[in-house]
């Protein structure tokens, strides 16, 4: 970006990024996230998501380009089954500079063209955006529902005809059209993007309605501050303050929600008696969520002392039944087999057994010989035979004296195992539990075990019961008491894991919200002087079209500045009415405050650089006074010394200024028959029109009778209140009367009957009943105009509207 461009000129988001490539402040993370707050919704939430997708934003801003925008006059504006408009209808205009007003009365179809025009160029419309669904309902033209298109046909610069087209299909939604544009003698391209118009429909809008221009001023100050803001094409530093403002909401509410929510469970955890509230307090007063987590449900090594021991307590387990009574019948068993005396036959039989084998050892290896232990016995084979049989009986009996001395060692240490399995149980700190004497008595008793096997026995047959009952009470009231703690346990600890939730959010967020904040400050304190240093040229061009438009008005525009954020936002319209300064809105009619809102509109749409040769104004000086209708006419003319304008207006004052003015201009009129019928050509005498629209309602069969009876009266009125608005201006221009003292003659006329007096004796109070009792076609029309447009006129015939001819006819004749 070259320093030579004008700051008012320069892309925003170019002067946002050397605003912050400058900032030794702004760390390259957050700089990143204000470029992705311009960029859109998308880009941010992407942006806070990855430092990937941040960078990604920064490359797209810095690599983006967009077509060179077309410079292009508007050639004609043509309408099929939109809006008022029914069959195909063509408003052509002169793709040149000039000023061209295209009148029509309400409801004749004219505004239609103009919304058709700005839907195709900004692909939207300000009346659609209001609240009210009515204004979306009626898009596409009751009695000719299809086809349904637009097409703008554009001269353009340096180039072919080209035409912008905007086509719905039957079933197709208002938002979900098929545009296209082509260029002669080239194929179609869809969309609208190839025009290069898309940044500049925000900053050069080239059309602006009666219900925008009136909204501008009227709905607050900070919707005035956003309109403005968007005039000078800051729109988008205000979109991306919203977004982060937004992304930051739901932030920085984690954190709050967390911290509310931690100041109660600590109140909470304050007051409760439990044992694992001090260590959970302690977690959550340093944010340890993973600590208050495990304290909370039991997880890790959190139990307390006294909690452990009851648990211990309650899975309590005494000896088996089974195993008591298995124990003590093989006890009993080995006893009874004289198991006591198994160790000294063991120890005989053995010796014996080892004699014999030593002699038959002697006897194998040295033959026959005498006993060399008693010296009487002979060692032969006789003697051989006998001692090996009575070798087996012996290893037969030692056998079974060993077996037998195993099973009463297994008994017994069955039986010490059992008397040793008891769990003994102590006192639990904090914790009174009656069942646990009894268990300690049952279980010293238990291993206080006797000696002798059947002792033994006897001992553990007589004490299990005991132990068994006492355990079993003791089990039961230990799991009682952890279920009272937990119950009570259990609302705090919900409470814990509902902290843990919200913090555990809250610290993941609580980065991102930080260098949101920072991102949002930097933005807003940047943005405010950006947007003075972009207004201060529109507000010079803005002060010298109000110099113009102000004509008789005491109110002279000063300095324009935008100030404020967030709720606060508004506009500094500095203003002095016969020297003395004033707040500029607080002190402006209606008219003024249209006619400032022209003058703040204007500048942009006419900036050099706007690709846009057009600047189209729909309805703009409904509530302004003569002396401003006059003033905009000058404005206009010179605008369009350089512009195509075109000013859509149902204003018969707009026309009469012209006259007097003398301006060059083209006037275009629209008028609306049956069945959405609208044509256009040169302008018809307006009286004439409305008779000729009564005609048109009260002819239309398709229209029950109670609606013409409703809405003809109107165009009567109307039809009436025109002709005598021709008849007296005429004649008062005539005699030399000044527009003013005409205009505020006419306005002081409040009804029907005081605008004939005028017309007919130049007196709103004289009398017109003479003149209107002279013909029964006067009298049955101006009873329709009086009566018939509060009240009804009942069912309505041609006959009535050939009454209202004669009526029309009538005043029109007296101007002869």
């Amino acid at each position: 970006m070259t320093n030579d461009v004008p700051e008012s000129e320069q892309s925003l988001v170019d002067l946002v990024l050397e605003l912050a490539d400058a900032d030794d402040q702004l760390s390259e993370e957050v700089g990143l996230i204000v470029l992705a707050a311009l960029e859109g919704e998308d880009s941010l939430s992407d942006a806070l998501d990855s430092e990937t997708a941040a960078a990604n934003a920064r490359a797209r801003v810095e690599s983006k380009s967009t077509p060179d925008p077309i410079g292009a006059f508007l050639d004609s504006i043509t309408v099929t089954g939109f809006r008022g408009i029914g069959p195909k209808t063509e408003l052509a205009l002169h793709p040149a500079p000039g000023l061209t007003i295209v009148s029509g009365r309400n409801g004749s179809g004219k505004s239609s063209f103009s919304e058709a025009l700005e839907y195709a160029v900004t692909g939207t419309s300000y009346r659609w955006n209001k609240p009210s669904k009515q204004w979306r309902s009626g898009w596409r033209n009751i009695h000719h529902a299809s086809p349904c298109e637009i097409r703008i046909r554009l001269a353009v610069e340096r180039d072919q005809p080209t035409t912008i087209g905007i086509d719905w299909a039957d079933d197709a939604d208002l938002d979900a059209p098929k545009s296209w544009v082509q260029t002669a003698g080239q194929k179609r391209v869809n969309g609208t993007e190839s025009l290069g118009w898309g940044s500049a429909v925000d900053l050069h809008r080239p059309i602006l309605s009666y219900d925008e221009l009136g909204g501008l001023l009227e709905e607050g100050p900070s919707v005035l501050h956003d309109a403005l803001a968007k005039l000078l094409g800051l729109e988008q530093i205000a979109d991306a303050e919203k977004r982060l403002a937004a992304e930051l909401k739901p932030r920085k509410e984690a954190r709050t929600s967390a911290n509310t929510l931690g100041k109660s469970l600590m109140l909470l955890l304050e007051a409760s008696s439990d044992d694992r509230a001090s260590k959970a307090l302690a977690s959550v007063k340093g944010k340890r969520v993973d600590e208050a987590a495990q304290t909370a449900t039991g997880g890790g090594h959190t139990e307390s002392e006294p909690l452990r021991s009851l648990h211990s307590l309650a899975d309590l387990r005494e000896p088996i039944a089974e195993a008591v009574e298995r124990a003590v019948r093989q006890l009993r068993e080995a006893v009874s087999g004289a198991a006591d005396a198994a160790s000294e036959a063991i120890s005989i039989a053995t010796q014996r057994s080892e004699l014999l084998d030593t002699a038959l050892t002697l006897h194998r290896e040295h033959g026959d010989m005498k006993c060399p232990v008693c010296g009487a016995g002979d060692l032969d084979s006789d003697w051989r035979q006998r001692a090996e049989a009575d070798m087996s009986d012996d290893r037969d009996r030692l056998q079974d004296l060993r077996r037998r001395k195993v099973a009463l060692t297994a008994a017994r240490q069955d039986a010490a195992n059992l008397v040793s399995g008891v769990a003994q149980a102590s006192e639990v700190d904090g914790v009174v539990l009656d069942a646990l004497e009894p268990y300690q008595r049952a279980v010293k008793s238990w291993l206080d075990s006797p000696d002798g096997d059947l002792a033994l026995a006897n001992h553990l047959e007589s004490m299990y019961l005991a132990v068994t009952e006492s355990a079993k009470a003791l089990r039961e009231e230990a799991a009682a008491e952890v279920a009272a703690r937990e119950d009570r346990w259990s609302p705090i600890a919900e409470r814990i894991v509902e902290w843990v939730t919200a913090e555990r959010k809250a610290q993941v967020e609580d980065p991102i919200a930080k260098r949101l904040e920072t991102a949002k400050k930097w933005v807003t304190t940047n943005a405010r002087n950006l947007r003075n240093q972009r207004l201060e040229p529109i507000a010079v061009q803005a002060r010298e079209i109000w110099s113009e438009l102000r004509h008789e008005s005491n109110v002279d525009l000063g300095p324009i500045t935008l100030e404020g954020v967030n709720t606060s936002r508004r506009v500094n319209l500095e203003a002095q009415v016969d020297g003395e300064p004033v707040g500029a809105l607080a002190v402006m009619s209606q008219g003024e405050l249209h006619a400032l809102a022209l003058a703040l509109f204007l500048p942009r749409a006419t900036m050099p650089n706007s690709p846009f040769r057009f600047v189209v104004l729909d309805d703009p000086i409904q509530a302004m006074d003569p002396a401003k209708v006059d003033g905009f006419v000058r404005v206009m003319s010179r605008i369009a010394e350089t512009r195509q304008v075109i000013v859509f207006s149902h204003d018969d004052r707009l026309a009469s200024a012209v006259r007097q003015l003398g301006v060059d201009v083209r006037v275009v009129e629209v008028t609306r028959a049956s069945s959405s019928v609208v044509q256009v050509s040169e302008a018809l005498n307006p009286a004439k029109r409305y008779v000729k629209d009564a005609f048109a309602l009260v002819s239309d069969e398709k229209l029950p009778d109670d609606v013409k009876g409703r809405v003809a009266p109107g165009l009567f009125r109307m039809a009436v209140e025109a002709a005598a608005r021709q008849v007296y201006y005429g004649r008062r221009h005539m005699a030399g009367d000044e527009r003013e003292v005409i205009e505020a003659k006419w306005l002081e006329s409040k009804t029907t009957q005081q605008k004939i007096a005028l017309a007919i004796h130049d007196d709103r109070t004289a009398n017109v009943s003479g003149w209107r009792a002279q013909r029964v076609h006067r009298t049955n029309t101006m009873s329709i105009c009086g009566r018939g447009a509060h009240q009804g006129a009942g069912v309505l015939n041609r006959d009535h509207t050939r009454d209202l001819e004669k009526t029309v006819n009538d005043l029109l004749e007296s101007a002869k």
